[in-house]
């Protein structure tokens, strides 16, 4: 087992948990405007009639199937509205903020074209934080609207520019000063370009707003607001707000980089904010969009002076995955590492929000690795480099103090397996071992290339052989008199909510299975039965038997299980005759002493992890090279899995280390045996408080009942849980087991089954 397979593990699980502060974005619509603005005009600055031939995109047609895979439904423009339609809009909203990890939002509240935006504080049913991004030029255009409607209704014709200029001054200090704000924002990209005049001129100001005053009369503009366009009112008003941003430690975004058709794109070159970085060496100049398609020109800016930050937004989604990854690289080529943020610039509707961080992440992953493959980082920098861009560099940069909150691992699964797939095959695996455990306890699986399973096996399943669920331990051969001959088929349909990585085998996918009948013609009931599900059920499957058993004790008995499952296993420097990696007894230090043992155990219990098993506790234990993994409890089927899962990593982790594992009940004659210990318990449906009946016990009637079964169908029990005569080895008298049929409190010579030697499905009792 190398390091870099765990390494890379690592990294994709930090790029895939690891939450985000979305450092530039823009207000929700409310719902009644949700209605009236267009999906897609998400995904492209084309608007009107450009907006149709952007349909015909990459980039539009990869966010449509991005969608397509989170709604479940076909992969157009059309279906994903229908699915919107049968959805209310705060519940689309949570949906698509779910999965994307975003903890804080920090929103730029002046993209309000349609008059129906969200307040921020809205945005807190979907994320932690929410804060405020002031646009300068929104604010001064109030001001400006309300100054030349004054103007117009009286007789003064005669401006106060110093009264102008403490307006705008009273303002932005108020809103620098508000804890709810975090920065300013510019976009004079879309006025008059970024050659911003460094020079404070208040007399050509001065002209310049009462030519403004002239031209709004003359325009008599009745809509309620009004376009900052004029070069010479920008640039003051900009130099004005950023003597107050540095007055308040706050950054100042920048639009740079593409934008709408009444821009102009020369003009947006962050190369053309050098004056004005250089007059404010104490200003924090935060270059947004990564400057798209100047980004080699904003990581440079940000390489040279210190008080300059690249925003990474806008390019997830509205480029193509090769630009978006080009982008990212050519960042990284110069860029310091802790100065580069992540954003979606998501704007209107949720899914803008979804796609860019689901982009984003992505692309992400893809980068970094390939630079750690080229040897520009190790690991362990590229995985602090993700942590930096995805949330630390935004919490220091706008002060926001966040704790990170790491995705929960069942949280950030999909909901849909099909959802689980896709995922999947972006994280490199090529190949799923579908899998299944029979009555004799092998384990056996075919592999199939994912392609094959996600448009073939998932839904018809694989054909395998009626025999291969009688076949005993000691080879493949049929028993006589066993109802199972060499004839007939079954089908093995996955279980898309067992569908795991493996991370010891990065292109390789887990999942179980049920087993379905296949009736051919030598079928008696070939032609004769339908495809209901009872009709498909197929009786050997020992993950139905144990759903039904589940689901008859629930509905019958009203009760239902945990099962908790510590495993115990010997580790073999050599089989023949066996030789364990070292010589110690329970729970001693010096068996962590072998550097080996420690960094074997180490894997173990991470990709335990990494698969979705909680692991309590592990340590050696009471054998030469025995260790225990106690795992925590699930209800049966469920923990059942896991002891699968469980057994088959220890195997081969083991394996790719040089050293054995084993689970057989006595590798040394004199020395103490390997076994698994099965905590079950019960829970009475409905009943806070379990029936105590003074019994000297003190045990409810139930828990005596259920034991008194167990007792009764023991020797029954033995057939799955000591199936071997090797596994009657271990159960003599002062070898910690006992070889007595009793129950006893807390008492650990009694009769111990061997979980290591049974079907996890089929040990029922």
């Amino acid at each position: 087992m190398t390091n870099d397979v765990y390494d890379r593990e690592a990294l994709f699980r930090i790029v895939s948990t690891f939450p985000l502060i979305d450092s530039h974005c823009h207000n929700l619509l409310t719902s009644d405007a949700s209605l009236i603005y267009p999906l897609e005009v998400c995904f492209s600055e084309a608007h009107s009639n450009a907006l149709k031939d952007a349909l015909q995109t990459s980039v539009l047609k990869r966010c449509v199937r991005h969608l397509a895979e989170f709604y479940n439904c076909p992969p157009t423009l059309d279906s994903i509205k229908q699915v919107r339609d049968l959805m209310s809009h705060i519940d689309i909203c949570k949906t698509c903020f779910k999965p994307t990890g975003i903890q804080s939002l920090l929103l730029d509240d002046g993209l309000d074209t349609l008059g129906g935006l969200m307040d921020v504080q809205s945005h807190l049913e979907l994320v932690d934080i929410a804060r405020r991004i002031v646009r300068i030029e929104s604010i001064a255009e109030k001001i400006l609207y309300d100054l030349a409607t004054s103007v117009a209704c009286t007789d003064q014709k005669v401006l106060n520019f110093s009264s102008f200029e403490e307006q705008l001054k009273k303002q932005f200090e108020t809103y620098a000063k508000s804890e709810s704000v975090v920065a300013f924002k510019s976009i004079a990209a879309y006025g008059s370009g970024l050659n911003i005049n460094c020079a404070l001129n208040p007399e050509a100001a001065a002209i310049a707003l009462g030519n403004f005053i002239s031209d709004f009369e003359s325009l008599s503009y009745k809509k309620g607001s009004v376009r900052l366009i004029n070069e010479v009112l920008i640039d003051h008003i900009l130099n004005l707000a950023i003597d107050i941003a540095i007055q308040h430690d706050i950054p100042i975004q920048f639009h740079t980089g593409f934008g709408d058709s009444d821009f102009d794109l020369i003009a947006s070159n962050p190369l053309l904010l050098r004056p004005l970085i250089e007059k404010y060496p104490n200003a924090k100049f935060v270059i947004l969009h990564a400057a798209y398609p100047y980004t080699r020109q904003a990581g440079y800016l940000a390489s040279v002076y210190s008080n300059v930050y690249v925003d990474i937004g806008l390019v997830f989604p509205l480029i193509p995955a090769s630009g978006q990854q080009a982008s990212l690289r050519e960042l990284l080529e110069i860029c310091p590492s802790n100065k580069i943020s992540f954003s979606t610039d998501g704007h209107y509707h949720p899914e803008s929000f979804y796609v860019a961080a689901i982009q984003g992440r992505e692309t992400l992953s893809k980068v970094l690795l390939e630079s750690v493959e080229n040897g520009e980082f190790s690991y362990e920098e590229a995985i602090k480099v993700a942590k930096q861009i995805m949330f630390e560099n935004s919490n220091s940069l706008y002060k926001l103090n966040l704790i990170p909150k790491q995705i929960d691992n069942e949280e950030y699964k999909d909901v849909s397996g099909k959802q689980r797939i896709v995922k999947l095959k972006k994280m490199g695996v090529k190949f799923v071992r579908i899998g299944f455990m029979e009555c004799s306890n092998q384990y056996r699986f075919h592999i199939v290339p994912i392609d094959r399973f996600q448009n073939y096996i998932i839904n018809s399943g694989l054909t395998n052989m009626r025999a291969n669920t009688a076949f005993p331990y000691y080879g493949d051969v049929l028993p006589e008199n066993i109802g199972v001959n060499e004839t007939g088929e079954l089908l093995l349909k996955p279980d898309l909510s067992t569908l795991i990585h493996l991370p010891y085998n990065p292109k390789h996918a887990n999942v179980q299975v049920f087993f379905e009948n296949k009736l051919t013609p030598v079928d008696p009931q070939f032609g004769k039965i339908d495809n209901s599900p009872n009709s498909l059920v197929f009786p050997l499957c020992p993950r139905t038997c144990l759903k039904n058993i589940i689901e008859s004790a629930c509905k019958d008995l009203g009760i239902t299980f945990l099962i908790g499952t510590e495993f115990e296993f010997v580790l073999l420097k050599d089989t023949m005759p066996p030789v364990p990696v070292d010589d110690t007894v329970y729970v001693e230090a010096s068996s962590f002493h072998v550097s080996n043992s420690v960094e074997i155990l180490d894997r173990i219990v991470e990709f335990l992890q990494l698969q979705g098993i909680e692991v309590e506790q592990f340590h050696s234990n009471g054998a030469p090279g025995k260790f225990k993994i106690v795992t925590t409890p699930k209800s049966p089927l469920i923990a059942a899995d896991k002891v699968v899962v469980t057994r088959q990593t220890i195997y081969d982790v083991a394996a790719q280390a040089g050293v054995k594992a084993t689970f057989v009940p006595k590798p040394f004659k004199e020395q103490v045996g390997t076994g698994a210990h099965v905590h079950l318990s019960f829970k009475e449906i409905n009943k806070s408080q379990k029936i105590v009946d003074n019994h000297p016990s003190r045990l409810s009637p139930y828990e005596r009942s259920f034991i008194a079964g167990v007792l009764h169908h023991i020797k029954a029990i033995c057939a799955f849980a000591l199936p071997t005569d090797l596994s009657y080895t271990r159960i003599v008298d002062n070898c910690w087991t006992g070889s007595q049929i009793c129950w006893n409190v807390e008492n650990r010579r009694h009769f111990q089954p061997v979980p290591g030697l049974f079907c996890p499905y089929c040990f029922r009792s």
